[in-house]
């Protein structure tokens, strides 16, 4: 589903250059659901960002169901990006001006749905992350949790072959941060969507059939969830 080859990213050159990730190479298969844990500053967000064409990298290959994310002109990485990508980060990303229900229908808007079908689609996107009640109320007047799974459902709306979660639990209490990757975990258990969680959190990364382990731009180690050293994990996040 998702293959990096020897992904390279440098920032600034000079005395002020920064190698933020080093010729990693992973493979994430179909139907995943993953996690990339790390210290703050090893890369991870680096990754998520260079994996999903957010940011470009300084060398290396990124192929996405076949589909050559770096080798593609950059009006057909967009367009694959919206059509096959959804996207949730710690901060929402919402426009505070806008409904839950229009703020879930812009990325359908933007493939070229009508409004009436956008709607459709959104309150159905809506309704299966338990905020059918929600439809006209915007951000400003809804919980973390609530917006984070507004967030979910516009990254659920068009049935992307993959989601990509930046620390989505960051901004919220430890009870709603479980809702959330619970919600997630329902997500890719139920409709088979590839998902990858960079978190600092690892009882959250615990809930992932993969955990990727990252430090000074390197994924040092692979574990499944039965073989996850949790002592281990914890002395290298609090490095």
């Amino acid at each position: 589903m998702i293959k990096a080859n020897q992904l390279t990213k440098i920032f600034g050159e000079g005395e002020s250059m920064v190698r933020a990730l080093k010729e990693v190479n992973l493979v994430i298969e179909k139907g995943e659901m993953v996690s990339i844990v790390g210290p703050s500053g090893c890369g991870k967000s680096t990754l998520l960002h260079v994996l999903s064409g957010i940011d470009d990298p300084t060398e290396g290959e990124v192929y996405i169901d076949g589909f050559d994310l770096y080798g593609a002109k950059d009006n057909k990485r967009s367009a694959f990006r919206l059509t096959k990508m959804g996207f949730v980060f710690q901060a929402f990303h919402l426009i505070p001006v806008l409904t839950a229900l229009e703020n879930v229908a812009l990325p359908l808007i933007g493939q070229g749905l009508s409004t009436k079908e956008a709607n459709d689609k959104a309150r159905a996107a809506l309704k299966q992350v338990g905020l059918e009640e929600k439809l006209y109320t915007r951000p400003g007047q809804l919980s973390g949790g609530q917006n984070q799974r507004i967030a979910i459902a516009r990254a659920i709306v068009t049935e992307p072959a993959v989601i990509w979660a930046d620390e989505p639990t960051g901004a919220l209490d430890s009870q709603t941060a479980q809702q959330i990757v619970g919600l997630l975990r329902h997500i890719n258990d139920t409709m088979g969507t590839t998902i990858v969680v960079v978190t600092h959190d690892l009882s959250i990364s615990k809930q992932t059939d993969r955990i990727f382990s990252m430090k000074n731009g390197r994924i040092i180690k692979t574990d499944t969830v039965n073989n996850f050293d949790i002592s281990a994990a914890l002395k290298l996040v609090r490095e």
